[in-house]
């Protein structure tokens, strides 16, 4: 019997893809996925530390929306691979197994949770964006169909 962490395929697969496009990323990119990784950890993964949603989650999504304006749309497609690949390795653990030891005082539970935030969070941000785009689109066009009309 083992003690020590099984990675599933799923899990292997994110970590091999983290490394194959870190390298492309920006530093801007990077950013996005360091603060989702970082605020994760902190939540699930370190057993002494009382993670403060209401602040740190909020400094840390502000932190990646502006980042996230820098990216390019090729930069976008590799973070959106990444969320996925995230999703897909929390999909592969059970998220209710916190009976397991997954690491000193981490068990199977908490690193689905840690995979489901990271994920998320690039998730959400990469949205936000692509929002923030069409509206500048949309209001461009306005100005272009709608010229000002006196009252």
């Amino acid at each position: 019997m083992t003690t020590e962490h099984q990675a599933t395929q799923e899990e292997k697969a994110y970590w091999r893809l983290l490394d194959e496009i870190w390298e492309k990323l920006s530093e801007q990119a990077r950013a996005v996925f360091r603060e989702a990784q970082s605020a994760a950890y902190a939540t699930h993964l370190v057993h002494n530390y009382c993670f403060q949603w209401h602040i740190e989650y909020d400094e840390a999504m502000d932190k990646m929306r502006l980042a996230a304006v820098e990216l390019t749309d090729h930069e976008h497609k590799l973070l959106a691979k990444l969320w996925r690949a995230a999703l897909v390795a929390a999909a592969a653990v059970d998220s209710e197994d916190f009976e397991t030891l997954a690491g000193y005082r981490v068990y199977r539970g908490d690193l689905h949770q840690y995979y489901r935030m990271t994920s998320g969070m690039i998730e959400r941000t990469l949205q936000e964006r692509r929002l923030a785009e069409h509206q500048k689109e949309f209001d461009h066009r306005d100005q272009e169909w709608f010229p000002e009309i006196p009252l």
